[in-house]
C-alpha cells in the first residue's frame, strides 16, 4: 500500500475549498427540530467501522494519514487523535461528535463505484460527517488514498475555524479596533488577550492562560506579531528573506525573562512554507519553531506574509505558542485559524473635524 504524502496535506487550502463545493448541508426530511451543539475533544475524528474494514487496508489507510505528523512541531503529534467504533455502538452519545468518518465495504447498488461524500451539520451544529463506502475494502482503500489530501486539509481548516469562530462570540474589541487603526486589519482577538508592546513598526498581542496538570498550575502562552516593510521587490518573497526579516524584528522587539535573551527562529529545523493568494494578496505561508537565545523557551508559530500593494508594503501577521508542558497541536492550530481570520481592509478613514 503506498503511504500518502504529508507535505501537502495541511499546506493547500485551495484543496479544501474544492472539497467544500461538493459538500452537502444536511437540514434532514422535512421540518426538524433545532440541532444540538456538537461534542468531543478538538482534533479528535471518530472512524465508524467494523473489525474487518479497520483493521485492513482501508484503515491502515485512514490511520497512516491520519497519523502522520502534524508539521513544524518539537515533537511528534498526529494530525488528528482517530477513535474506531464498531457500527452497533455508534448511538445518539457518538453522533453529534465534530468529526466522524463512516468506513462501509458491501456488494450493494450505491456501492459499485467507490467514494467519499462530505456532510456538514447532518447530527449537530459545525459538525463534518463523512462516509467513504466500496465494494470491497481494496477499493474502499485505493479512494481513501486517492482523496486523502481534500480530507485531511477538510478536517485541519475546520477545526482551526472553530476556535475562531468561538472568539467571534465574544471578541476583544478594544484590540481589534486599535489594530485595525493602526493596520488597517481586521481581526478577531481573544477576550483575555491584550497589547503587549506598540511601536511604530511592531505590534504584539499577546494572551496569557495557565492549565491544570499533574496538580499543578502551568502557563501556556499565545501570541500574534504585527511588522510590516516597504515593499521594494520580489526578492522579498523568498523564505531567507522572510525569516531573516523575522529574526531581526523579534530580535529588536521580543526580550525573554533572563538578561540577553530573546525570540530567534530554530534554523535546525526546515520551515515549511509555500505561496498562496490570501484575502486576494500574493502570501508566503510559513510553520516553523522558535526559540529564546540565551534562554530555555521555544515552540511553534505560523505566519503569513502578505504583500499589501494598496499600502506599498509587505505585512507579516505571525502568531506562535509556549506551552511546555502540554501538546502543542492544539495552541498552534487555534493561534493559525486566528491568523487566518484576518482581512486586509484598509486603515478606516479619520473622522472629520467638527
Amino acid at each position: 500500500m503506498q503511504t500518502p504524502t504529508p507535505s501537502k496535506f495541511i499546506a493547500s487550502w485551495l484543496t479544501l475549498a474544492l472539497a467544500l463545493v461538493s459538500f452537502c448541508a444536511c437540514e434532514g426530511d422535512g421540518a426538524r427540530v433545532a440541532l444540538p451543539g456538537k461534542v468531543g475533544a478538538a482534533g479528535e475524528l471518530v472512524v465508524v467501522a467494523t473489525p474487518e474494514v479497520w483493521e485492513g487496508p482501508a484503515g491502515d489507510t485512514l490511520q497512516a494519514l491520519m497519523g502522520q505528523p502534524y508539521p513544524v512541531l518539537p515533537q511528534y503529534e498526529p494530525l488528528m487523535d482517530v477513535v474506531h467504533l464498531e457500527p452497533e455502538l455508534f448511538d445518539r452519545f457518538w453522533k453529534p461528535h465534530r468529526n466522524i468518518l463512516v468506513m462501509e465495504v458491501a456488494d450493494r447498488v450505491d456501492t459499485q463505484e467507490p467514494s467519499l461524500s462530505f456532510f456538514r451539520n447532518k447530527y449537530s451544529r459545525g459538525q463534518i460527517y463523512m462516509v467513504a463506502k466500496a465494494r470491497t475494502a481494496e477499493a474502499l482503500a485505493e479512494v481513501m488514498l486517492s482523496r486523502g489530501n481534500e480530507m485531511v486539509s477538510l478536517l485541519h481548516a475546520e477545526e482551526a475555524s472553530r476556535f475562531a469562530d468561538i472568539v467571534s462570540l465574544s471578541p476583544n474589541e478594544v484590540v481589534s479596533r486599535e489594530v485595525l487603526k493602526k493596520w488597517g486589519v481586521q481581526g478577531l482577538w481573544p477576550k483575555d488577550a491584550r497589547l503587549a508592546k506598540q511601536t511604530e513598526d511592531f505590534w504584539w498581542v499577546d494572551r496569557q492562560l495557565t492549565r491544570l496538570k499533574g496538580g499543578d498550575n502551568h502557563d501556556i502562552q499565545q501570541g500574534f506579531f504585527i511588522h510590516s516593510e516597504p515593499y521594494v521587490s520580489a526578492d522579498q518573497l523568498s523564505l531567507e528573506h522572510v525569516l531573516d526579516r523575522r529574526d531581526a524584528v523579534t530580535r529588536k522587539h521580543v526580550q525573554g525573562p533572563t538578561k540577553g535573551s530573546y525570540m530567534a527562529t530554530e534554523r535546525r529545523f526546515f520551515p515549511a512554507y509555500e505561496e498562496l493568494e490570501f484575502d486576494g494578496h500574493f502570501a508566503l505561508e510559513v510553520r516553523g519553531l522558535w526559540k529564546m537565545e540565551n534562554d530555555f523557551m521555544g515552540g511553534p508559530f505560523y505566519s503569513l506574509t502578505v504583500v499589501d500593494e494598496a499600502e506599498g508594503r509587505l505585512l507579516t501577521i505571525e502568531g506562535y505558542a509556549y506551552a511546555p508542558y502540554f501538546d502543542k497541536r492544539p495552541y498552534i492550530r487555534e493561534v493559525e485559524g486566528l491568523v487566518r481570520r484576518c482581512d486586509l481592509v484598509g486603515k478606516p478613514a479619520p473622522a472629520p473635524n467638527p
